[in-house]
């Protein structure tokens, strides 16, 4: 008896140990690297400014931050590996739009639910697409290029960083809203995709500013309009798809750091404060505006909206009836999702 009682005394001391030093573990966070896994191909709008933001808070935290690019099945693949990692901030996710809000209608099986999977932790940047041309396609404007692909339908085609991709989305809805057709074409990143246009493959794709910026400048490929309800700031000639003759399409994509649902919110907290300290630094506000994408809403606030956007299919009455209601394939109303959702996210952040 005396034995039992000795074992379950240092049992107990056992386990309050752990318990002391995982708290201990959780109040000096962060004591080690962190791992900001971009869920997207390298090169990218994503990996870009992610950099941006890590070369700084390691500065702010005192710890390495480092960045790792997991692309896949539009970012599936590297959520499932945040999922798998610990629940303790050192692996952290860069999600977007896409991942967490269209792929629920693209994808007929998903092995996690986005909104009961993820914590919010702070949303970092906004920013809209561009549409672009090769320049062997006779078109000069958004109208010509509509009218060249309703003479010839199907005849038009598109690249796409990937099935599900915000560029992949516009360009649906583009189609969609102006009533044209054309062929997708879709690549395992925003480079090669841009690429694709570049070499003749495709005729037209939409792109983020970062990367079609410097091609834009050298003549390489012809800019028809912007997808945001404003021009941006590196290309003021540039009209948006309204003012090139298209009302009511707007598309702004989201970035936002996500940690998996049990990480504790103390750590939450303080990563959040650490990245709005590392975002405020004016070199880094700088260097984000000239790379095509907006930073002035991050707060752990602004998130507040995204579990009830996610949500807001089911009030709808469901995938299926949703899309019979609209005469819509499922590509077509995760298009028209994405739309609603990244005009409401615009909404919200207001």
């Amino acid at each position: 008896m005396g034995a039992r009682r000795l074992l379950a005394s240092m049992l107990a001391g056992v386990l309050a140990t752990a318990c002391l030093s995982a708290a201990g573990r959780a109040d000096d966070y962060p004591s080690n690297k962190i791992r900001i896994l971009v869920p997207t191909a390298a090169g990218g709008v994503a990996d870009t400014f992610s950099r941006i933001i890590a070369a700084k808070l390691q500065d702010t935290i005192g710890q390495a931050v480092y960045v790792e690019d997991r692309p896949g099945a539009n970012g599936n693949v590297g959520a499932s590996v945040v999922l798998g990692a610990p629940a303790d901030a050192y692996t952290v996710m860069m999600g977007h739009i896409g991942l967490m809000t269209v792929n629920y209608h693209l994808y007929s099986k998903m092995e996690f639910n986005p909104v009961e999977a993820f914590a919010p932790i702070i949303h970092v940047v906004s920013y809209p697409d561009v549409l672009i041309v090769n320049n062997k396609l006779p078109v000069k404007t958004y109208a010509e290029l509509v009218k060249r692909a309703k003479d010839d339908p199907k005849k038009l085609t598109y690249s796409s960083s990937g099935f599900g991709s915000s560029f992949h989305m516009a360009m649906e809805l583009l189609k969609v809203r102006a009533g044209f057709d054309a062929v997708h074409v879709p690549y395992t990143g925003t480079a090669p995709a841009l690429n694709a246009l570049l070499s003749g493959a495709v005729d037209m794709t939409f792109s983020d500013v970062i990367t079609a910026a410097p091609q834009i400048e050298a003549g390489n490929v012809r800019v028809l309009a912007v997808s945001g309800s404003r021009r941006v700031k590196s290309m003021p000639d540039v009209p948006t798809v309204e003012e090139a003759g298209l009302p009511g399409l707007e598309i702004s994509v989201w970035h936002a750091l996500f940690a998996p649902k049990a990480t504790p919110q103390h750590i939450i907290a303080k990563l959040n404060a650490a990245v709005v300290d590392a975002m405020a630094d004016p070199v880094v506000r700088q260097r984000l505006e000239n790379s095509g994408v907006e930073s002035r809403h991050a707060s752990r606030r602004r998130l507040k909206h995204w579990p009830s956007c996610r949500k807001r299919k089911s009030r709808s009455g469901g995938r299926s009836s949703r899309r019979q209601t609209l005469g819509l394939n499922r590509t077509q109303a995760a298009a028209q999702s994405f739309s609603e959702l990244s005009t409401h996210t615009k909404r919200a952040q207001s």
